[in-house]
């Protein structure tokens, strides 16, 4: 039999190998979890099974940001982000027009990357190159949101300079851009005279020549490229009362064909988006703003998408 010390020696060993265990069953079980973490909630096409016929993943450098002056007293060098694209080749490849399309502040949902592949497909079929901007990869955010993320105006303007820079044969100079939501807002921003005087884009060469805008915030703004917008009178994200202002108090852009507004009857933010066949509003852990509402308007999607088709076709080919 054990005498009591080595008794103590045996209880300690085995109490140490208990312990042990736990802690790593425990770093599994954490590591694991969050795995599953990411695969579920993060806000793009990294771990989206709706993105799986998409074209490779490619991380691409952004146009680098002006210094400020303290920093050239510090000898500093200009940085630029990095932005993740989704590339789709003209099909003939030959000399194309590109549109880029910008997601919402819901990033690449499922129901996102089923509608934007969609438009991807078609775009491609009738002649355009396509590159889908996916704002929230890599960035780890886990919900929709309108203050996380890489800068949009940036990331898409950084696109222009990719394709330019390295598909120079297949592009014939001319940019479209497309989004909703926040990706609507997008397309506004970088289609007004404003954000040109920005410090910030002193850097950027080439600008976008037409935007179609999805559901986007509308205000009077001067326009330095034709501008489509499209949003359902129920929107209750961003209303459609501020489109129709808009264009009533701007006869002027509107006559000249610089800015067209289309209010659809009946239809909800994201009516675009065929997943969303019942009616949805999301909770605070869906987006940081809950409780709007999102559904499906299949009339309005078929019209939104064929004016969308005309539209670049017209202004960029």
């Amino acid at each position: 039999m054990l005498d009591s010390c080595s008794m103590k020696k045996v209880l300690t060993i085995v109490v140490l190998s208990l312990l042990c265990s736990g802690v790593v069953h425990a770093e599994k079980k954490k590591k694991y979890e969050g795995k599953n973490l990411k695969e579920r909630k993060e806000l793009s096409c990294k771990y989206n099974p709706e993105c799986k016929n998409f074209p490779k993943v490619k991380k691409i450098k952004g146009i680098k940001f002006p210094l400020t002056m303290v920093q050239k007293q510090r000898g500093e060098k200009p940085t630029g982000d990095d932005y993740y694209i989704f590339h789709w080749k003209p099909k003939n490849k030959k000399p194309s027009p590109y549109v880029v399309i910008v997601p919402g502040s819901g990033g690449m949902s499922r129901a996102a990357a089923q509608t934007y592949g969609r438009y991807a497909d078609i775009l491609v079929e009738k002649g355009f190159g396509v590159v889908l901007y996916d704002i929230f990869y890599n960035t780890g955010v886990d919900r929709g949101t309108v203050s996380r993320g890489a800068s949009p105006n940036m990331g898409s303007l950084s696109v222009i300079e990719f394709i330019k820079n390295k598909y120079p044969k297949l592009s014939n100079g001319k940019f479209g851009i497309t989004g909703g939501s926040r990706g609507g807002m997008t397309v506004l921003s970088l289609a007004g005279e404003l954000i040109r005087e920005n410090y910030l884009f002193k850097n950027v060469n080439h600008w976008f020549d037409a935007g179609v805008a999805f559901y986007p915030s509308c205000g009077k703004q001067k326009l330095l490229i034709p501008v489509l917008v499209m949003i359902g009178e129920l929107d209750e994200w961003l209303s459609s009362v501020n489109c129709k202002m808009w264009k009533q108090r701007d006869p002027e852009q509107i006559a000249s064909g610089m800015l067209q507004i289309i209010i659809y009857e009946n239809a909800h933010h994201q009516f675009n988006y065929e997943m969303l066949v019942e009616l949805s509003r999301g909770d605070e852990k869906d987006h940081d703003l809950p409780g709007r509402a999102n559904q499906y308007n299949e009339k309005a999607d078929k019209d939104s998408l064929k004016r969308m088709i005309n539209f670049f076709e017209e202004k960029l080919k």
